[in-house]
C-alpha cells in the first residue's frame, strides 16, 4: 500500500504520541501535557484534517483513510478542549517587556509554570525562572522573600515547563519574573490571574 508523506506523518504522530521514549529528547505526549502547547498544537492539526476535505484531496477517497483522518480530527478536537479547560483552572498572564523584548503566555497550574509556544525574548546567558506573590517586581528590591527561583530559563523560545514546589495557597503567587541572576536585573514579568 503506497502511503503519502502525510498519511504516514500522521502515523509516526500517533505511534510518537503512543509512546514515552527512553531518549533525553522531549517527546510530543510530553509537550501536550502543557495545556498551552496543548491547545495551539491540537488546533493547527484539526485545521490541517480539514484542509484534507476541504481541498478535496484524494487521500479523502480512500474509505480507510478518510476514517482515519475523520478519526484524527475528533481525537485533536478534544485534546483541544481539554487544553483549554485547563487553562481556566489555573492562573494566566502574559510577559510585560521591561527594556528587554520578550512575549508570550504564562500558565501556573497544579505546581507547574507553563510557558506558550510563542514564547520569545532576547537572550541572555544567566536568566532564572522566579514566581513571587509580589504584583509588581519593580516596586520591591528583588529577589523579595517570597520569590521562588524555579531555575535557569531553558530556552528563549517557545513552550517550556517549569516544577513549582508546594505552597499553601497558590493564588497568592501571582507574578512570574525573568530575573538577570548575574546582573542583578529584571528583565521581564507577567502577572497571572483567572
Amino acid at each position: 500500500m503506497r502511503r503519502t508523506p502525510f498519511v504516514t506523518g500522521l502515523l509516526l504522530l500517533t505511534a510518537l504520541t503512543g509512546c514515552n521514549g527512553g531518549g533525553s529528547a522531549v517527546t510530543i505526549k510530553e509537550r501536550l501535557r502543557n495545556p498551552l502547547f496543548a491547545e495551539r498544537y491540537a488546533e493547527a492539526m484539526v485545521d490541517r484534517l480539514v484542509e484534507l476535505d476541504i481541498a478535496n484531496d484524494p487521500i479523502m477517497e480512500d474509505a480507510g483513510k478518510k476514517a482515519f483522518v475523520d478519526e484524527q480530527r475528533k481525537h485533536w478536537l478534544e485534546v483541544a478542549r481539554e487544553g483549554r479547560q485547563r487553562q481556566r483552572l489555573g492562573t494566566q498572564g502574559n510577559m510585560i517587556m521591561i527594556g528587554e523584548y520578550t512575549k508570550g503566555d504564562i500558565l501556573y497550574l497544579d505546581n507547574l509554570l507553563y510557558f506558550g509556544t510563542l514564547f520569545e525574548i532576547d537572550p541572555l546567558p544567566s536568566i532564572s525562572v522566579f514566581l513571587t506573590s509580589v504584583v509588581d517586581p519593580r516596586d520591591v528590591v528583588f529577589p523579595d522573600e517570597t520569590a521562588m527561583d524555579l531555575g535557569p530559563l531553558q530556552s528563549a523560545y517557545g513552550a517550556q515547563t517549569y516544577d513549582v514546589p508546594a505552597v499553601e495557597n497558590p493564588l497568592l503567587y501571582r507574578t512570574v519574573v525573568l530575573w538577570d541572576t548575574e546582573l542583578g536585573r529584571l528583565h521581564s514579568f507577567a502577572q497571572l490571574g483567572k
